[in-house]
């Protein structure tokens, strides 16, 4: 289907509804126009009809971001994330669909890269290790549009799109915005695929090298003859034509068994000799201390009932299987740390980990809780390997039937019946003791992969 047959399906009553359903949940972020979910549901009609004749007529017009700041380490600089509002989310969220459809950008999990990393450890010597330097915040929009425009006419989408990328975050209302593109937007990655898919395609496709790129972190394998000229090529290809500028602080290059770091994960040279992945030294540690904060939490919270205890230390260990967490039902997901990182080759880090669960319960003194009904790191990470689709190890929040959820949130959270009398009640309980501890956890992961 063509970029304006999608418009047209799409920018009608029904495809802005259909947006909404499926993309747009109740507890979605509200801009700075204030208005929630709630409020927008309630008048949704009249919503849909405005956005409708105003993006038809080429009027249409984004409200300026809300701008939250996301603090990665005391190393580094704030992240930047522009919010919308819900009537801007889903004109954002249509236009991404639009992209998705028309372009052939394949936005992968970085699990995916992780897995492709290990399937080739061992077929070379030499690797590549580039980052680009405010990747989202340098995009030029004049190559960004002419990139566009080779499969995108309908100019309507493309002047749609221009808007978007230019409009500010509050309270910076008069900032002139000539290049970048906001991150925290429904089309920001999907753009930045775009962007630079011409230099993913060319490098995938050389022989004798094993191109990865996930979002600015790119990494090359190669054998050492051919070491220094890929560099030249690729830099050249980021700085030159695609006008980006590389952090030369990050760029590493050696031989494999010099060891570097990528996503969160160390490789290393490993005892059999062989090259492997570990877990970085510092995610180690800060999941340590997330572990021990869990049971810090409970021995001196009031609040916290035995049952729930154990419901969040399960759920910390083997993570979770979902297609709602995100707001996005169309896909499944699974979060959690162990998840991510499912491709170590370290194994005895797992037996320490239940070692140090084990080793929590009497530092805390917390015999009143039966070790039987505490997983097992060991036990989920081959279950992952070997059973993950047929398992019943992990958490699956989606597949509880109502009453289940009204059982678990009265009986593990304390949650009083007369809060859950109705569905969006329960819903909302359900999403605030179950789902969203899911969703703040995931993003303390997302820090790791860098």
């Amino acid at each position: 289907m063509s970029a304006s047959n999608e418009y047209n399906k799409l920018f009608t009553i029904k495809g802005l509804s259909n947006t909404f359903e499926t993309y747009i949940k109740f507890n979605t972020a509200a801009g700075i126009d204030k208005i929630n979910y709630d409020r927008f549901e309630s008048q949704k009609n009249e919503y849909f009809n405005i956005i409708k004749n105003k993006v038809i007529s080429g009027k249409y017009r984004f409200t300026p971001y809300k701008e939250r700041l996301i603090l990665k380490s005391k190393h580094s600089l704030p992240r930047v994330i522009s919010i919308p509002t819900i009537r801007d989310k889903i004109v954002l969220k249509n236009l991404h669909l639009i992209l998705s459809k028309t372009f052939d950008v394949h936005q992968h999990l970085p699990q995916k890269y992780l897995q492709d990393l290990k399937d080739n450890l061992q077929e070379y010597d030499s690797f590549l290790k580039i980052d680009i330097s405010n990747f989202f915040g340098t995009l030029k929009h004049g190559i960004l549009l002419d990139k566009l425009k080779t499969k995108i006419r309908k100019k309507e989408i493309l002047e749609l799109i221009h808007k978007a990328i230019t409009t500010p975050n509050f309270p910076n209302t008069y900032e002139l915005i000539t290049e970048g593109v906001p991150q925290g937007l429904p089309i920001s990655n999907i753009l930045a695929h775009i962007y630079i898919d011409d230099l993913d395609r060319k490098f995938k496709s050389m022989e004798d090298i094993m191109y990865l790129r996930y979002v600015d972190d790119i990494l090359i394998f190669c054998q050492q003859s051919s070491l220094n000229n890929i560099e030249r090529q690729i830099k050249y290809q980021l700085e030159a034509i695609h006008n980006l500028k590389l952090n030369n602080e990050k760029t590493k290059k050696g031989y494999l068994t010099d060891g570097f770091d990528y996503l969160g994960y160390s490789i290393e040279l490993l005892g059999n000799g062989q090259i492997g992945m570990k877990v970085k030294e510092s995610a180690r540690k800060r999941f340590e201390n997330s572990l021990v904060n869990l049971f810090t939490e409970y021995k001196y919270s009031k609040e916290i009932s035995p049952k729930q205890f154990i419901f969040r230390l399960n759920n910390k260990i083997t993570g979770s299987i979902s297609s709602k967490v995100d707001g996005d039902e169309t896909r499944e997901h699974k979060y959690g740390w162990l998840f991510y990182y499912s491709q170590m080759d370290d194994i005895k880090f797992l037996y320490h980990l239940d070692w140090f669960i084990k080793k929590m319960f009497e530092d805390f003194a917390l015999g009143n809780i039966d070790l039987s009904e505490i997983k097992s790191f060991v036990k989920a990470f081959y279950e992952i390997k070997y059973n993950v689709k047929e398992s019943e190890y992990f958490h699956r929040p989606d597949s509880l039937s109502d009453q289940e959820k009204k059982k678990l949130l009265m009986e593990v959270f304390n949650i009083h019946k007369e809060k859950l009398l109705d569905k969006s009640q329960l819903n909302r309980q359900y999403y605030r003791c179950v789902y969203k501890p899911i969703k703040d956890y995931e993003r303390d992961i997302q820090k790791i992969k860098s």
